[in-house]
């Protein structure tokens, strides 16, 4: 059975992402992005294309992949924050 709900974390801010309601989702989606993109120093391009495939498909659905993503980049960025911690 897959999971209909999935919670991100950036540092104190959580983004709830839910299958079943892609408009409040794809707008957390978006959040999400946008704040990593602002902690990796506004690199205006690093998420351009995930940013305007969020936008296109914003009331339709909840792209799986882009969720893996953003799940991938809440652990990277976890890891790096406990590295710094113990240095």
């Amino acid at each position: 059975m897959m999971t209909t709900t999935t919670n991100l974390t950036l540092g104190y801010k959580m983004y709830t992402i839910d299958f079943s309601r892609p408009t409040q989702s794809n707008e957390a989606l978006l959040d999400f992005f946008k704040d990593v993109q602002h902690r990796q120093g506004n690199n205006a391009e690093s998420f351009s294309k995930t940013l305007m495939e969020i936008e296109e498909i914003k009331t339709k659905y909840v792209d799986h992949e882009i969720v893996l993503l953003a799940k991938s980049l809440e652990q990277q960025i976890s890891r790096s924050n406990a590295e710094k911690l113990e240095v």
